[in-house]
This record gives C-alpha cells, sequence and structure tokens, in this order.
C-alpha cells in the first residue's frame, strides 16, 4: 500500500516530517519500506501557458512553442506529437533539475534556440505504466486553467512524499487511507475526518431488483444506479493522487471507482446499466463448467466454488476478481450501477489464485472487507460521479442480504495486559491508549469492555487488545529484564544421550546416515507396515509426495538403489526419522520416531587378509544387536519367525520383541523385489526407537571377573527346518542349572547329506562357577537334563 503524505494530510492535518512519520508507523508494527520523495533532485519546475505552436523549420518532429511561464515567454523547442496551443503545461526553466540529474540549460536546435523543456510525466520520475494512456507518448496537459508562474509540483500535488507500508497479512484495515489516518492518530493523535458521502436519494424508479441466490456467497450485495453520466479524464488531482498510489488513470467512473477503493478499502465495480441485458441482478455459486468472458477478453471456464454476478441467467462479472467484458463501461456510457458488497474471502482467494487474476481489489476481498464502509463507500462513489461525471443518482440504496456492522467485544483486564507485558498501566492509561485506536472500552473497576469496529476484526482475543496497547503505548517502554527461573547446567536428556549412543554405534559399524522426505508414494506407504489409513496431503506436489510414510524402507531402498546405480555395490545406511499413523479425518495423525537400515553387497571387506562378511540377515541381526547391547537391553530382546510382509523373504526375516512386545523387523528382501528394484542380496531392519528411548535404565552393578576358568561343551542337533535356533537356546536355559553363564548358536547347515526337510543346528554352552573350578562330573550333572530336554522337544544329538 502507497500511502501519499499529502492524501494523508487531507484526512489527518500532520505536520511532523514524512521521515519521523515513517519512522514512528514502522516502530508501531507496520513496516515503511521506501519514501518515495518526488521533490528530490527537482527544481524551477512550473506551470507554462501555451500560447502557440509552429511547424520547426528544419525538423518535420520538432515544434516552436512560445510558453508563458509567468514572469516571461520563452521559446522552447518541443517534439512530443501531442502539445497544442491553449494548453497548460509543465516546464522546466533553463538552470532546472529533473529526476537522475538531467540539468536543462540553454541550447540550440536544428538552428532554433529552445529556452527550457516542456515535460512528461515519465520526466518527472512517474513510472510509465502508471501513465494514463493519453500522456504515454507525449507531453502532460493539465485538464483545468491554471495560472503561469504557479509551482509545478504544487499543481500536480508532487510537492509530497509516498510511503510503502509493507503490511502482514492481519493488517487489511491498512490497505487504504482510512486505514493509514487511523493509525496516525494512533500514534500521533489528532482527529481523523472522513471525505464527504452523503448523498440524496433519487426519486426515480430503479427498475432494477438485486438478489442474493446464496447467502454463504455473498452475505450483502448492495447497489446504486447513476444516470446521465459523461464519460471524460477525471480531474488532474484525482488523476496524480491514483498515480501516486500505483494505479493507472482510465477515465472518469474507472478512476472514481478506484479511488473510493483507495480511500476506504472497499472495492467497487461499475457496470454499464444498459448492457446488464435485464432488469436483475443475482449473485450465485458458478455451475461447474460454466464460461464467462472476462474484461482482459479471455474465456473463462469457471468452477462451482467461484462466485459470479449474473443478469439472472449468465454471468456478467466474476465476483471481486474481473467484470465481465459485455458490461464494461466505455465511451458510450450513459448509466452505471454501483456495486459495493460483501463476498466470501476463502472462495475469492481460491478463484484469484486459480485463474491467476491478482488485482487491488482481490487483494482486499480475499481478507474481508470493513462492514462500516461498505455503503460510505457505495454514497462516496456516487457523489462524485455526481461532481466529476454529471451523472444523477436515480434512486435509493438497492440491496440483498444483512450487513453486520455491530462491534465486537472483547472483554479483558488490567492485571491479564500488565503481567503480559511487565508492566504497571492503570486502568485509564489503557483506556487512553484504546480510544486512540478508535476502541471505545467501558470500564468496570479494573475490567475493561472493548468495542471493536468492524475495520479491525484481525482482533480477536485478549491477547490482540494486549499487543495494540504495547506497540500504541511503544515497544520502547517495555521494561527489560532477565526471566525470573533457576538456572540449571545444560545437558543431554536421557533420550538425547541414547540416540547419539545409536548414532556412534551404528557408524563405527560402517554405515552411513541417510536422510529423506517423509512424503511419499500412496504405492511406497503400503509397504513394509501394517499401519491402517494413510495421512494424504490435500495438494501434493505430485504423486511422488502425495503421502506421509509409514515405513523408512522403502526410501532407504530407493538410496541404495541410486548408489547401484553409481556403481556403488557394498552400501550401508542407516536412518533416524518419523512414520505417521492416520487417526482420521480431522485428527492430528500419530507420530513415530523409528530406526531404520539396509545393507546391501559386503561389509568389513579386507582385502590384505582376504575376508568379508555378507551383508545378510546375520549381518544385519549383528547389527541390531549391538544397538540392544549398548542400551542395555540384550537380555530383555528375543526374536521369531516373521512372514508377515510380502516384500520380504518367509525364510530369512524375523520380528523383534522387548518383553514380548513387538517393536520392529530385521531380514532380508524377498528375492522378487529385489530383483524388481535390480538389487542383489539385501537385508533390512526397523525398530520402534521411541519404544527403546522409553525403557529407563536402572542402576549398573559390576560383578568381580572370575578367578576360576570356564569350561565349554558343544552340542550338535537335527531339528526341522521350522524349528528357530532361538526355541533351542531357550530349551536349554531352562533345563540347565545354575551355572550356564553363556548359549551361542556357531553354526547352521542346511543341504547334501541332510535329510529332507531337517537342518543341523550346533550350539556351544559355557558354564563356570565363580567359587572354584568345575569338575567334569559337575558338568556332567547339569550338562545331561539339557540333552535330555532337547531330545525331548524333538531334537536329535548328532
Amino acid at each position: 500500500m502507497k500511502v501519499s503524505r499529502e492524501w494523508l494530510n487531507e484526512w489527518i492535518p500532520n505536520e511532523v516530517p514524512v521521515s519521523e512519520l515513517a519512522e514512528k508507523i514502522t516502530r508501531g508494527g507496520i513496516e515503511v519500506d521506501e519514501i518515495i520523495d518526488y521533490t528530490a533532485e527537482v527544481k524551477n519546475l512550473v506551470v507554462g501557458y501555451v500560447k502557440t505552436v509552429e511547424q520547426h523549420p528544419e525538423a518535420d518532429r520538432l515544434r516552436i512553442c512560445q510558453v508563458d511561464t509567468g514572469e516571461e515567454t520563452h521559446q522552447i523547442i518541443c517534439g512530443a506529437p501531442n502539445v497544442k496551443a491553449d494548453s497548460y503545461v509543465v516546464v522546466c526553466k533553463v538552470g532546472g533539475r529533473l529526476p537522475g540529474g538531467i540539468k536543462i540549460k540553454r541550447a540550440k536546435l536544428r538552428g532554433e534556440v529552445s529556452e527550457g523543456m516542456i515535460c512528461s510525466l515519465e520526466e518527472l520520475g512517474i513510472n510509465e505504466d502508471q501513465v494514463p494512456a493519453e500522456y504515454q507518448n507525449g507531453i502532460f496537459m493539465f485538464q483545468e486553467e491554471k495560472m503561469a508562474g504557479e509551482d509545478a509540483l504544487a499543481a500536480l500535488l508532487l510537492d509530497d512524499q509516498v510511503m510503502e507500508f509493507d503490511l502482514t497479512p492481519n493488517r487489511k484495515d491498512a490497505l487504504s487511507m482510512a486505514g493509514a489516518a487511523y493509525e496516525t492518530r494512533a500514534l500521533f493523535g489528532g482527529e481523523v475526518a472522513l471525505p464527504a458521502h452523503e448523498v440524496e436519494d433519487g426519486t426515480g424508479s430503479s427498475a432494477l431488483e438485486i438478489r442474493n441466490a446464496d447467502a454463504e456467497a455473498v452475505p450483502f450485495y448492495g447497489a446504486r444506479i447513476v444516470t446521465g453520466v459523461t464519460i471524460a479524464p477525471s480531474p488532474t488531482w484525482m488523476q496524480m493522487r491514483l498515480i501516486k498510489a500505483g494505479i493507472r488513470p482510465i477515465n472518469n467512473v474507472v478512476d472514481i471507482s478506484n479511488y473510493v477503493l483507495l480511500e476506504f478499502g472497499q472495492p467497487l465495480h461499475m457496470f454499464d446499466r444498459d448492457q446488464i441485458g435485464s432488469d436483475e441482478i443475482v449473485t450465485r455459486y458458478a455451475h461447474e463448467n460454466e464460461k464467462m468472458t472476462t474484461l482482459d477478453g479471455r474465456e473463462r471456464k469457471l468452477e462451482s466454488g467461484d462466485i459470479v454476478i449474473t443478469n439472472g441467467s449468465e454471468p456478467i462479472a466474476l465476483a471481486g476478481v474481473m467484470g465481465g467484458e459485455f458490461s464494461e463501461v466505455t465511451d458510450q456510457t450513459t448509466s452505471v450501477v454501483i456495486e459495493s458488497a460483501v463476498f466470501n474471502p476463502v472462495s475469492i482467494r481460491k478463484t484469484s489464485g486459480r485463474l491467476n487474476l491478482r488485482s487491488e481489489a482481490s487483494a482486499r476481498f480475499e481478507k474481508g472487507v470493513s462492514h462500516e464502509f461498505v455503503l460510505k463507500a457505495l454514497d462516496r462513489a456516487a457523489l462524485l460521479l455526481t461532481q466529476y461525471a454529471g451523472g444523477t443518482v436515480a434512486s435509493s440504496v438497492l440491496s440483498s442480504g444483512e450487513l453486520d456492522v455491530e462491534d465486537t467485544t472483547i472483554n479483558i483486564t488490567k492485571a491479564f495486559i500488565n503481567s503480559h507485558l511487565g508492566m504497571e498501566l492503570e486502568t485509564a492509561e489503557i483506556q487512553e491508549t484504546l480510544s486512540k485506536l478508535g476502541l471505545s472500552t467501558a470500564v468496570d473497576g479494573d475490567a475493561l469492555e472493548v468495542s471493536v469496529p468492524s475495520r479491525r476484526d484481525d482482533l480477536k482475543i485478549k491477547q490482540d487488545i494486549t499487543e495494540e496497547v504495547a506497540r500504541i503505548y511503544g515497544y520502547d517502554a517495555l521494561p527489560s529484564s532477565m526471566p525470573d527461573t533457576s538456572t540449571t547446567s545444560g545437558k543431554l536428556t536421557d533420550e538425547q544421550k541414547k540416540t547419539r549412543t545409536i548414532r556412534h554405534q551404528l557408524e563405527s559399524l560402517g554405515l552411513s546416515q541417510a536422510i529423506n522426505y517423509a512424503l511419499t508414494s500412496r504405492e511406497k506407504a503400503e509397504q513394509f507396515n501394517e499401519l491402517e489409513g494413510t495421512v494424504e496431503l490435500l495438494m501434493p506436489m505430485s504423486e511422488d509426495h502425495a503421502v506421509l510414510r509409514k515405513s523408512m524402507i522403502p526410501h532407504l531402498v530407493d538410496n541404495v538403489v541410486y548408489n547401484r546405480n553409481r556403481q556403488q555395490k557394498d552400501v550401508q545406511f542407516y536412518e533416524i526419522g518419523r512414520i505417521f499413523q492416520s487417526n482420521g479425518t480431522g485428527v492430528l495423525p500419530e507420530e513415530r520416531e523409528m530406526l531404520a537400515g539396509v545393507i546391501t553387497g559386503e561389509m568389513n571387506r579386507t582385502d590384505w587378509l582376504g575376508t568379508k562378511v555378507p551383508a545378510d540377515f546375520f549381518a544385519a541381526k549383528g547389527i541390531v544387536e549391538s544397538v540392544f547391547a549398548k542400551l542395555g537391553l540384550g537380555d530383555s530382546i528375543r526374536y521369531e519367525q516373521s512372514s508377515r510382509f510380502d516384500t520380504m523373504h518367509p525364510g530369512r526375516t524375523a520380528d523383534v520383541l522387548l518383553d514380548n512386545e513387538r517393536i520392529g523387523t530385521i531380514g532380508e528382501l524377498h528375492p522378487k523385489y529385489a530383483q524388481q528394484n535390480d538389487l542383489d542380496r539385501t537385508a533390512v531392519f526397523e525398530i520402534d526407537l521411541d519404544r527403546l528411548l522409553s525403557v529407563k535404565q536402572g542402576n549398573i552393578f559390576y560383578d568381580q571377573l572370575s578367578r576360576y576358568p570356564s569350561i565349554t561343551r558343544d552340542i550338535a542337533l537335527v531339528v526341522d527346518r521350522t524349528v528357530a535356533a532361538d526355541t533351542l537356546v531357550r530349551t536349554v536355559e531352562t533345563a540347565a542349572g545354575k551355572h550356564l553363564v553363556d548359549v551361542f548358536v556357531f553354526d547352521v547347515y542346511e543341504g547334501d547329506n541332510m535329510e529332507a526337510g531337517k537342518k543341523s543346528v550346533a550350539l556351544r554352552l559355557t558354564y563356570l562357577n565363580k567359587e572354584h573350578t568345575l569338575t567334569d562330573e559337575e558338568i556332567e550333572k547339569q550338562h545331561t537334563p539339557v540333552l535330555e530336554a532337547l531330545v525331548a522337544n524333538g531334537a536329535q544329538i548328532r
């Protein structure tokens, strides 16, 4: 929003320098990005009266002008095609300066003396896009009679500075001169003077009916009819104020619409009454795939969420965004319908965004207009049409719907404000501060009931009122103090320490950390998990990023594929991140912190020794077990064979159980799935990290190293292929005596010389007595029940 200092002074007189004004407005919460000073570098600029214009004898495109500059008449050579006699122009005299450092000197052009320069608006620092069409290729000429020799900048209202506000989305009230005036009043005092807007209703019949078909789309629609309009350029002062605000003047009717928009922040639209095509205006939501041609000449296909203004049968305007082509104001227009309405802001925002039609009007409708200015703006536009377009107001306000202009109330107390600001303001001080903002306040002891007008409907809760008190009272006045809290030395939480331990352990084993997006495709979201429901994005960037992941393994597999395609055959990755489980529509999903990993190729390769470890199920299990050991959970973990996922190898996959609760999976990828991704033998794991970190460790007790030796016994068993090694280990632990300290599976064999459906499992048992050396008789006494238990459970001793 560009705010002219000259225009602002008409609303609320203020004599402070513009730099101080901008500084205080910025400190008050509205940042002033730039101050445009039209007087900078300008010197000796006056109004000139062109007496005569003659063709230059030596140049077809030059003309010799005799120009009265007040004190004397000067001869000025001008190349503009629109220069004419009996007109008032802007002249830069000899010795003068123009923006950009241009100095004007006495010169000869093709043998003729030129004493000065007749200026265009571009040469005065006006952006070409904002110059009226009739002046874009020539000099500027005043519409009204002026006095030769008077200050041209003052005559053009360019003896002015313009502040450019950088507004936050909640400050839609400052998108108007009214809002800027109320902000100035709050910071500097004074009274805001609204421009004249009272207009007498016409006595004739309107012959136009207004009807809102959908109150949700259009809560209120108001209109006035003005007849006898003559299309012409708007007065110079109005054109210049529009130009300074960044809007190009068109004609008096369109300019009045834009001018009132800048005054009150209420967008208006002007229809040619004779081109509407019926005696009614009906507002509604568009029909799906309904079409209309907008002012830019393009045919638009509409959707059911778009709001349209119709003549009862077909659209004549796209509400709040752009008018229709056949009902626009033209040079032949003599009767206009002024529209001032309240539209659904969400619908306007979606329509303008989808069609890429951004305008001054849509920017305001998107944020919601101030109800208190809807009818004032309508009356103001009608009044200006009577004054500057020769029109006559034909009827009273035509409307449909309810316009809520009642103030909302917010109840707050002095104690609430002071406790949040750390101040000791009295109730009277708070009331005075709020009154500067135009917020009336009813006081009952320390309680205040604040009435908020619709122009400040961004104020909704007590904290908003507190913020307004702070910024108007002055942020600099807020006391500085240290927090009144006890200090503690900084340290990592238990969860942070454990997470670091896990990272260090995995990286010491050769795994590299991967970080992937939490967004994935719908297909991959269903892999490697049994979670129901999926959290979908409303507007995904692509189908590959349409939902939140429910497992981290698919992306880790993609990481391996990416590296394998670049000749990296041995790949080991881990990732710590979150998965998301849907809790239904409108409810936040459940988030779980997970630890996942993938390994493929070979690990721990030592070329000089010729050693290596294949990246298989056992390697992945060893990695996970080392993590459990670091966390002190090794004794609480066990494994069960699993075939829950069709993407995992049914014979080389196990569930991980913590105290009989399943917390994850380890296994190799199914050969078909691996082949689809051009992978060799690949193992993966995924563990519920939140569950691991939730286990609190007590005190650690250390045992003294035994002075006596341990004794081992190996057992070779033949069992059914379906029997898990973990089952055999637990059978041994149950049957053995108190001196058994370890059971270790050191070999599993399936192949030649082994009966079909059978496998060989070799166990190593370690016995230890910390009080004396075990004898053979003592060991046999404990070892024999182990063998008997194994045989009783179907195992054959080899």
